[in-house]
């Protein structure tokens, strides 16, 4: 697991379809105590959350998300090339 004063990503949106889910998620992180994620109100977007995390803690801040009806949206880094055999 990763290391919460040093490995942060970097902070993402989350969408969720209202306010009242949006805010139901972050009283959810709060209660939950994880010191592995980061989130707060969307300055700009009533039905967005900003979230990051540390290594090893996207899943379980993913469940949360998902049980408010919530998706966190995440960019995809390929850091190598990996063959596709047989794939045309």
């Amino acid at each position: 697991m990763g290391d919460p004063t040093t490995d942060w990503g970097p902070w993402t949106a989350a969408r969720f379809p209202s306010g009242e889910s949006r805010d139901g998620f972050l009283r959810s992180v709060e209660k939950a105590g994880n010191s592995g994620w980061q989130v707060e109100t969307h300055p700009e977007d009533g039905q967005g959350a900003l979230v990051r995390w540390v290594p090893g803690h996207f899943l379980g801040l993913n469940d949360l998300a998902y049980a408010h009806r919530g998706r966190i949206n995440v960019d995809v880094v390929v850091r190598g090339v990996y063959p596709f055999h047989g794939l045309r």
